[in-house]
C-alpha cells in the first residue's frame, strides 16, 4: 500500500518538492539578509532551511539524500538567494513568504512521513521524521543565524502543532489502511489551513506554569522585568 502511494505520488512530488524547498529557502535567506550576511552566508542559510529537514531524514533512513544526487535540489535554495539577497522587494512580499512556508510546511510533513514508513519504521519513529523533514531545516537556520528558533518559542504562532497533526495523521491513515493520495492531499491542506488560521488569528502554544506564575500580579511597570521572573521562582539548593 505505501509502496504504491510513494509510486503514485512520485509523478507530481518532485516539483512540490522543488517549491517546498525554494519556499523555505527564501525564508532562510530572508534571515541571513537581516542579520547582514554576505551572499555566501546567505546562500548557506538559504540551503540549510530548504535543504535541513530533509537531510536529516534521510540519513537517518540511511539512504543517499536525494540533495546530493538531483541538481534541481541545490538549484533552487541558490536562487532564492539570488531572489533575496538583490531584490529589495523581496522583503516587502512576507505574506506571500508566509502563505509559502506554511504550504511546504503543510506538504514535507506527511512527504516525510509517507516516506518514513516506505521504509519500514514505526508510526512514531515516521511521524517524527515527517515533522523534522517539516521544521528542521528553519531550526538549522536560526541556529547558525545565532537566534533561538522561533518555532520553539511560546510567543510565536502555531508552527510544530500543524506538522505533528499532518505526520500524526498520516500514521493513522497508514494503520487505518487509508493512506492514499487523495487522503495524503488531504492532510497536507489541513496542515497547510491550520497553519494559516494561526497566523491569521494568532493562535499560540501555552506558555509554562512556571513564567504564567512569574507573570502574575506584575503591573504595567514590569513588563520589562518578567523575562527575569522564572528566577525568582525556582528554588536555590541549600547547604
Amino acid at each position: 500500500m505505501i509502496h504504491r502511494l510513494h509510486e503514485l505520488a512520485g509523478s507530481v512530488q518532485y516539483p512540490l518538492d522543488l517549491a517546498g524547498v525554494f519556499a523555505f529557502a527564501v525564508c532562510g535567506a530572508l534571515i541571513a539578509t537581516r542579520e547582514d550576511f554576505d551572499f555566501f552566508g546567505t546562500l548557506l542559510l538559504a540551503e540549510a532551511a530548504g535543504l535541513g529537514g530533509g537531510l536529516f531524514r534521510d540519513l537517518v533512513l540511511r539512504i543517499q539524500p536525494v540533495a546530493f544526487t538531483d541538481l534541481g535540489y541545490a538549484t533552487a535554495p541558490f536562487l532564492a538567494t539570488l531572489l533575496v539577497f538583490f531584490s529589495f522587494r523581496a522583503h516587502s512580499w512576507d505574506t506571500a513568504w508566509a502563505v509559502a512556508d506554511a504550504g511546504a510546511l503543510g506538504m514535507f510533513c506527511v512527504t516525510g512521513t509517507v516516506k518514513a514508513l516506505h521504509h519500514g519504521l514505526n508510526a512514531p519513529a515516521s511521524a517524527a521524521l515527517g515533522v523534522t523533514t517539516a521544521v528542521g531545516g528553519g531550526v538549522v537556520c536560526s541556529v547558525l543565524a545565532r537566534e533561538i528558533p522561533s518555532s520553539l518559542i511560546w510567543d510565536r504562532d502555531l508552527y510544530v502543532v500543524p506538522a505533528v497533526l499532518g505526520a500524526g495523521l498520516v500514521t493513522v491513515l497508514h494503520a487505518t489502511s487509508t493512506l492514499r493520495v487523495a487522503t495524503a492531499v488531504a492532510v497536507g491542506l489541513f496542515a497547510f489551513a491550520l497553519r494559516l488560521t494561526a497566523l491569521r488569528l494568532e493562535w499560540r502554544t501555552p506558555r509554562s506554569v512556571l513564567w504564567r506564575r512569574a507573570c502574575v500580579g506584575a503591573g504595567p511597570g514590569d513588563r520589562g522585568r518578567d523575562d527575569r521572573a522564572p528566577d525568582r521562582l525556582i528554588p536555590t539548593s541549600k547547604t
